[in-house]
């Protein structure tokens, strides 16, 4: 095909009797026009490319009769293909030279639109159903349309036109708010969360596990799970402890629990062989030697220690400690007044009114309106109950003699329990002992506590209360707090009735009642609780004899102990004993080296060991820090149980409980909206495009 350019002829032929020849003039009057020098003869490019019709001028069929070109193309022109192959060669020529979207391209942004908005509608139903989950909300209701979902979805899409057609028009299939997908999107989102513990988890060494199971309050058996293990922060060595879910038991064997954790612990994707340590109550099915889940878990995991939880042992110190006869009917009076006055209206109203009229007393419970219960398992909260009970003692008195003025003969039996001399020095003695075991209730239920800080926190208290045993003027002090309260209410001072053939309880032969109760309730109480707590709280195994590594202690360490470290780690330990021995040798010559201070901790000491100097000693010490000194995250997960299950979201699954938990429990965790979408659209076809 050629444009002939100015000047340029072909030769004449002959053509109705006269020489006529093609006219380069035509070229340039009609663009679409090209001629064919091989053929003499001119075509339309457009409708040679455009138009598939056959046996046609200047598409099919060259035309050169140039007597009649002119009439030709004027018909030519007017053919509706022709105006066809006009505006496709047009937008061709536009598309080639970019100035217009193609075909394909126009249709790809269409669907890209449409895939965006569908992401967009996705992603404010997230954003819902993690408001709700995190801020532990109910998301379903009574009927559908008025659940909180739906409700605050509603709510979005009256300021968001996108999501208000959407609910309005979408085919019932295609709106993505059924509980079904709740559920999935929930799972999702949980998972996501997880997957960036359990990261974090991998890039430490090792890692422990705390277990614990409860009753929700639909009657099943929920057993929560959670990890402990080292990361680092800006150099800085941290002891984590997370929730990584509820598993629902149809069973509460030791066998059961164990293949439940081990289960759940491999689903998460960690690495059951690199299992250091494991904590849990002192439940048989627990702690059990042969059936327990510490004894079944070790069978497969031989290096994954037991610690016996040592806020449960605390506990059990204190139950035990408090089977003194006077201890435990104090404990059990206060219990029954304190529930007399929570679980009536009646007597409520009576103890607010006479605490309204005792300025003195309000000062005391500094904004408390109403007297504490004491927990039935938590005996180390009894301290606070048994503070305010003492605090409030007027009032009780006065609220009790009122009500049974009123005919309340409990009321009666009551006032006439507590107003005794044996009941009040034993309120109060027992308030003052177990006050000072406070501080170290909630230090083990912190996270960062490890078994040293443990045991060196237990000591603490157990060195207090032997120096306040040897200090006289210790329980001078209490008791004659007990007798100023007595004496408001005419009581003197006074010892129980003694008789020389009693057998069955204490009979101590003292006349002097500050001399007797020191005897009888005072010694008695604190020994017994300092024995409890050092059989109970202050022993351990074999590995902790690893703590001699600490510097600050290093000068405690011989061959001995060398040599059991070696041996209670030496399937860790990647070298012999002769280099472990050299490499405790550099260790002491490192410390032992003039106005160098020397850290008195687990991580503080993590933080300054170098793990390519000292491989051994750095794998030894995140052993020890990695195994949990409590299994308390287990014991706040429940607490987010209970609030997530309630009696009105009885009907809550197993799963949706987990991931509702995970949500809610580690809900400063940024969830990646994006990554569910696709993730959520890779599990299978959807109705619509998400991707």
């Amino acid at each position: 095909m050629l444009k002939l350019s100015e000047g340029f002829y072909r030769s004449f032929r002959l053509i109705s009797g006269k020489q006529r020849r093609f006219n380069a003039r035509w070229l340039r009057q009609y663009p679409w026009l090209k001629y064919s020098v091989s053929l003499d003869a001119v075509l339309c490019a457009p409708c040679l490319l455009f138009d598939n019709s056959k046996s046609r001028y200047f598409s099919s069929l060259p035309f050169n009769d140039w007597k009649n070109l002119s009439t030709a193309i004027s018909r030519h022109e007017t053919d509706e293909s022709h105006k066809d192959s006009m505006v496709k060669s047009e937008n061709f020529v536009d598309i080639s030279t970019g100035k217009q979207e193609s075909v394909v391209s126009k249709l790809s942004s269409s669907i890209k639109k449409t895939v965006e908005n569908n992401r967009y509608i996705l992603r404010r139903i997230i954003e819902v159903l993690l408001l709700l989950g995190k801020q532990n909300i109910a998301i379903r209701g009574h009927t559908e349309e008025n659940s909180n979902f739906m409700v605050i979805l509603n709510s979005f899409a009256q300021t968001d036109p996108a999501l208000a057609y959407h609910l309005e028009f979408a085919n019932k299939n295609e709106k993505y708010t059924s509980p079904d997908i709740q559920n999935e999107l929930l799972g999702l989102c949980a998972d996501q969360v997880i997957k960036r513990i359990i990261t974090r988890c991998r890039s430490s060494n090792y890692f422990a596990i705390m277990a614990d199971e409860a009753t929700d309050c639909s009657t099943k058996e929920q057993l929560s799970v959670c990890i402990r293990f080292i990361a680092r922060n800006e150099g800085k060595h941290e002891l984590h402890e997370e929730f990584i879910g509820f598993v629902t038991c149809p069973s509460i064997k030791g066998t059961a629990l164990a293949q439940a954790i081990l289960q759940h612990v491999q689903d998460c994707g960690l690495d059951i062989l690199k299992l250091r340590g494991q904590c849990y109550d002192g439940a048989g099915n627990m702690a059990g030697k042969y059936n327990g889940v510490q004894a079944l878990i070790r069978e497969r995991v031989p290096l994954a220690s037991y610690v016996h939880c040592k806020s449960h042992c605390l506990n059990l110190a204190l139950v035990h400690t408090s089977k003194l006869q006077c201890v435990r009917t104090m404990m059990k009076t206060v219990q029954d007044i304190t529930f007399a006055f929570s679980y009536s209206g009646k007597r409520l109203e009576a103890f607010a009114n006479e605490l309204a009229e005792d300025a003195v007393t309000r000062e005391k419970l500094e904004g408390r309106q109403k007297l504490r219960t004491l927990c039935e398992t938590r005996w180390t909260s009894r301290t606070d109950a048994l503070m305010t009970f003492r605090k409030s003692f007027p009032v009780v008195v006065h609220a009790l003699e009122t009500l049974e003025a009123d005919n309340d003969e409990k009321a009666g039996e009551h006032v006439r329990a507590i107003l005794r001399f044996e009941f009040i020095i034993t309120l109060v003695t027992c308030e003052h002992i177990l006050s000072s075991l406070v501080g170290l209730t909630a230090i083990l239920q912190q996270v960062d506590m490890d078994l040293v800080e443990a045991v060196r926190e237990a000591n603490v208290v157990v060195s207090l209360l032997r120096a306040e045993r040897e200090d006289e003027a210790v329980f001078d002090e209490v008791f004659q707090k007990a007798v100023d309260i007595a004496s408001e209410f005419q009581i003197g001072a006074c010892v129980p009735r003694q008789n020389m053939n009693q057998r069955n309880r204490a009979n101590y032969q003292i006349a002097d009642p500050k001399a007797y109760w020191r005897v009888a309730l005072y010694y008695v109480f604190l020994d017994h609780l300092i024995q409890e707590i050092t059989d109970r709280v202050m022993s351990n195994q074999d590995r902790f004899c690893a703590q001699l590594l600490i510097p600050s202690r290093l000068d405690e360490l011989n061959d001995d102990h060398v040599n059991a470290i070696y041996a209670t780690f030496a399937q860790d330990i990647a070298s012999t004993r002769e280099s472990f021995g050299g490499e405790i040798q550099r260790w002491r010559v490192r410390w032992g080296q003039a106005n160098l201070l020397r850290p008195s901790t687990l991580l503080s000491t993590l933080d300054v060991t170098s793990k390519a100097a000292y491989p051994g000693i750095y794998l030894v010490l995140s052993v020890l820090a990695t195994m949990p000194a409590t299994s308390a995250s287990c014991e706040r997960s429940f607490s987010s149980m209970r609030r997530i299950k309630s009696y009105l979201r009885s009907t809550m699954t197993g799963d949706r409980l987990s991931n509702l938990g995970i949500l809610h429990i580690h809900r400063e965790i940024e969830i990646d909206i994006d990554e569910i979408i696709n993730s959520f659209a890779s599990v299978k076809c959807r109705n619509l495009d998400f991707v």
